[in-house]
């Protein structure tokens, strides 16, 4: 057994630094594993210590499989063992367990060794066929983190202290917290309709904010909601402490205060005198819009800095709808750290390894010359952070659901090329493809067939089973995985451009181009107008934008002839499903879709019997099927109808909506109102075909 009482004695000076200054610290511990668990071991006390850890060897181990197992704790010190997987969403999520006064522990192999290290979290990133030898994301960790000022343990070089002399007396700040507690107790007690939008980082108190108010609202009926129920404890216990209640994590009701899980809380629609919506940003959007719809007291709470899944974008676009639609609404920002004091080590530490601060500036209004398109190395983007952290704020900003595993995604995948444009130096846009197939014969039959399910190459598997084709997978294509384009440039044709430019640059290696996204009428629009094909929409709406999944694709080579079935199929699928599991689905996304079809010969018979019906004193009942026939074969027709038109056959014929739904929607006075335009709808579609 080594003699570890320096380090211990180097931990015990740090310690009454902490304590005094109310920060916490970063200790670092390099080597081989077997050393690195035998110098934790010594140094640890096993109480109030999480240890994150696949290894026995660690005391207390124990691997979350999800992020949100991790969230809502609080722990004296932390141990993040890198040597079971180097995952950026655990370790962020873990550093927000830590109180002031504590200690992060992290394990890792000698940081000169760490990029070529067999990361075992390298399997999360590389599709089946592909495998990592360098890894890249930890060639910049272990740049950075050897800069950072903490303490390093060195099973190599001993004892490293980088550390400065920091503040021995802080204070911490509720004023804040406070301030957002009566602007919540406001929106209970006055106007109705004036929601409230917390957005803070980690460690700012605003779940503790939400147990605050329902404390002080004791004759009141509120309700929380949040995808996890753990997420809500920190509320519960704060109502508790200040109504002096005994508190168990298990139960889901205490004095006024019900916890209600989002989909339940919609289907019940249980009364209260005010909602609260914690981490909203984990919740689809339209689910969030029909709870304001419905909810006059409403406050959304969310984290700016998501391990949930959550990303800038919601809060951005989110904020901006509110404030839109609701005049009187209010968004407060929690800056202050209430788990520790300010210009906390530790959090700025994990910030900076993670990219987490990516701030995106947008381009100014006199700057919008014609964008320069270029590709870009992974290797080139460690070399340059400021394009780094520029390409993944603007990643962040674009979309619903980022992740703080994107960095690794985006440094690591081997299949993946990265596409930018730059106006003036300045990144306007990134495009991110996968390129997927390239397996062999033996293994697409079996993916086909559905024995194997290799990992990665998800649109190449998708388009495979849809035809019984192997091609799609023997053969490579590129997916777009996302693509994001700078806010106030939108609608300038930057993105049509930017796509372009992948795909000229991609043609020469695949035979197909294609994307899978959440279906709107406008991002379907776009990518039909840009010569892609949508060959699938998911049944299931997606948890995180409850929208269905579409898979649009293109043809590369002189292979078109394998697309055409494709197209073909969907197009009767589409229609069939019209009237079952797209019954509810948007009439300006079947619109879009329909207008992506193509025309096939209508039939002298089913024109006979549609002139002779028009000419006759028809019904919505006689004719109807007759109509359904005449759109799925020439669905060009429905384009040249007004917007009105076309909602009403949609809904009345397309998806056999009743009279009185579609009388609502179209805000109709009545059955005779809706017989008079669903005549003259008709005599339009018959002069279009």
């Amino acid at each position: 057994m080594h003699d570890y009482k320096l380090y211990k004695a180097h931990l015990n000076e740090l310690e009454q630094q902490l304590a005094g200054a109310y920060h916490r610290q970063l200790v670092l511990i390099t080597g081989s594993s077997v050393w690195c668990y035998e110098l934790l071991n010594s140094l640890i006390d096993e109480n109030n210590t999480l240890v994150v850890s696949k290894q026995c060897a660690i005391k207390n181990s124990y691997w979350p499989t999800r992020t949100h197992q991790i969230l809502g704790q609080e722990f004296a010190h932390a141990v993040y063992d890198g040597f079971s997987g180097l995952h950026p969403d655990k370790l962020a999520a873990l550093t927000g367990t830590v109180k002031a006064g504590g200690m992060l522990f992290l394990l890792l192999p000698e940081l000169n060794d760490l990029a070529s290290w067999q990361d075992p979290s390298l399997s999360t990133v590389q599709s089946h066929g592909q495998s990592i030898d360098y890894s890249l994301f930890n060639q910049r960790f272990a740049t950075i983190i050897k800069r950072l000022p903490a303490f390093h343990f060195s099973e190599q070089n001993g004892c490293i202290s980088n550390l400065v002399s920091s503040v021995t007396d802080n204070k911490i700040d509720y004023l804040p917290q406070q301030n957002c507690v009566e602007q919540i107790v406001k929106v209970a007690n006055g106007r109705a309709n004036r929601p409230l939008l917390i957005n803070a980082d980690r460690g700012r108190g605003k779940s503790a904010a939400l147990g605050l108010a329902a404390a002080k609202l004791a004759d009141k009926k509120v309700i929380i909601c949040s995808t996890q129920f753990k997420a809500t404890h920190s509320s519960f216990k704060h109502l508790a402490n200040e109504l002096d209640l005994q508190y168990n994590a298990e139960h889901k009701q205490l004095a006024n205060l019900h916890y209600v899980a989002p989909d339940a809380l919609l289907n019940t629609l249980p009364e209260c005198d005010l909602l609260l919506v914690d981490e909203a940003a984990a919740i689809p959007v339209p689910l969030l819009l029909k709870m304001l719809a419905h909810y006059p007291r409403i406050v959304f709470a969310s984290t700016l800095v998501g391990y949930e899944g959550n990303g800038r974008g919601y809060t951005i676009r989110f904020s901006n709808y509110i404030k839109a639609h609701y005049k009187a609404s209010k968004v407060v920002t929690l800056d202050e750290p209430l788990r520790f004091a300010k210009h906390d080590p530790l959090e700025k530490h994990i910030r900076t390894l993670l990219a987490l601060d990516a701030q995106y500036k947008e381009l100014g209004s006199n700057q919008l010359e014609q964008p320069v398109h270029s590709e870009v190395t992974q290797q080139s983007l460690v070399n340059n952070e400021s394009l780094l952290q520029q390409v993944i704020a603007l990643l962040a900003l674009a979309h619903y659901q980022s992740s703080v595993n994107d960095l690794r995604q985006l440094l690591d995948a081997p299949s993946q090329r990265i596409f930018i444009s730059k106006i003036n130096n300045q990144l306007v846009g990134v495009c991110l493809i996968a390129i997927e197939g390239g397996l062999s014969e033996d293994l697409a039959l079996q993916v086909i067939s559905g024995e194997r399910r290799p990992q990665g190459h998800l649109m190449a598997q998708t388009l495979s089973q849809l035809s019984f084709n192997n091609d799609y997978l023997t053969q490579l294509s590129a997916r777009v995985v996302r693509i994001a384009i700078d806010p106030s440039s939108h609608n300038m044709g930057f993105g049509k451009k930017l796509l372009s430019y992948c795909e000229s640059q991609v043609k020469s290696q695949c035979s197909w181009f294609g994307a899978s996204f959440g279906a709107t009428a406008q991002l379907l629009n776009f990518w039909q107008k840009q010569g892609f094909n949508t060959v699938k929409l998911g049944y299931q709406r997606d948890k995180s934008t409850a929208e269905h999944s579409a898979l649009v694709v293109k043809c590369l080579s002189n292979k078109s002839a394998i697309i055409r079935p494709l197209k073909k199929q969907f197009k009767n699928d589409f229609f069939y499903a019209l009237l079952t599991h797209f019954k509810t689905l948007d009439w300006q996304l079947v619109g879009i879709l329909i207008e992506g079809f193509s025309d096939e010969l209508v039939s002298p018979e089913t024109r006979k019997q549609l002139a002779l019906l028009v000419n006759s004193n028809f019904t919505q009942f006689n004719i109807s099927a007759t109509l359904w026939q005449v759109v799925n074969q020439s669905p060009s027709c429905m384009s040249q109808l007004t917007e009105s038109d076309k909602q009403l056959l949609i809904k009345l014929v397309l998806q056999n909506e009743c009279n009185e739904k579609v009388i609502q929607q179209l805000g109709l006075l009545g059955k005779k109102q809706l017989e008079n335009q669903f005549k003259r709808a008709i005599k339009n579609l018959t002069s279009a075909i």
